[in-house]
Order: structure tokens, then sequence, then C-alpha cells
């Protein structure tokens, strides 16, 4: 634990900073296409990260230089969007987080499946994906996160034009 804790400061950071180079990605994505009114909209319906729910929580909280952490969530506008992004995303799949690789999940149907109805009363989607950011070289991940959005944006479109 000793050995492994020395250099906790340097991969913290390198977590910190992949994070919100994906998140600040995944975001301008969702942003862009709403704000141009594009149709269909963006598949991804929020980014949960601390840059832009508990911005000034974090600010009074962090220390000098500190970031938002590696932990985000992604809700999508429809389950097969959500399944599509997932299945795309060319990471470690599995319940655990905060791992030096990317690791990424379906949180509410991993955490609440027997209870997703209880779950959505309180706004948590049944096609949550909650991502743990590693320490891969940033160009890798944003590749990785790229392609998993283009394969949810398809799943949207292709779900949006089979409804009209």
């Amino acid at each position: 634990m000793e050995r492994n804790s020395r250099n906790f400061s340097q991969r913290a950071a390198q977590i910190d900073s992949n994070a919100e180079h994906i998140c600040d990605f995944l975001y301008a994505a969702s942003q862009q296409q709403q704000q141009q009114q594009q149709q269909p909209s963006s598949p991804i319906t929020e980014v949960f990260y601390p840059k832009w729910q508990t911005a000034d929580h974090y600010a009074a909280r962090r220390l000098p230089r500190g970031g938002f952490g590696g932990l985000f969530s992604l809700a999508f506008a429809s389950q097969a969007a959500a399944e599509a992004f997932y299945d795309a995303l060319a990471c470690a799949k599995g319940p655990s987080l905060g791992t030096n690789f990317t690791l990424a999940c379906p949180y509410t149907i991993l955490a609440h499946y027997t209870e997703l109805d209880w779950a959505a009363q309180y706004g948590v989607p049944k096609s949550l994906v909650r991502i743990s950011i590693g320490l891969e070289e940033v160009s890798w991940l944003h590749k990785v996160f790229a392609d998993a959005l283009n394969a949810a944006e398809d799943a949207h479109r292709a779900g949006t034009n089979a409804e009209e």
C-alpha cells in the first residue's frame, strides 16, 4: 500500500485531467446539438460531473490545483442510445470504479435492477452509464469516447426516425 501511494498525487492529477477533457468533449457535443436544434437532438441528456453540478462546492473544498475527479455519469435520451454507447465503448466493463484504467458500468441496472421504478422516481434513469477514467493517453480516450458517442448518435437517430 505504501509503495502504491508514492505517486498517487501524479496519478490523481492525470486522472483529473483526462476526465475533464472527456467530460468537456461529451458536454460540448450534447450542448452543440441542442443549441443548433438539430434533429434528432443529442443522445446524451446529461453529463453528471462536478464541473457542472457542484463546481462551487468543489472550488471551496478541493486542494490547490485539484480537479473534479475521475468519476462521471451519463444519462441518455433512450435505452437504445445508452446500450449502443456502452457496447461501443472500448474500455474495461465492470462494477468496480477507481482503478488506474478506464472502467464503465450500466450503473442503475447493476445497483437497482430489482427496483428500477423506485430509482426512476428519484430521477435516476435506467440508461445511466457510470465511468471512471484512468491513466490512458488522452488522445486514445478521446477516440474511444468519440466512437462510442457516434454509435449512440446512430442508435438515437434510428430510434427517432422509427418514431416518425
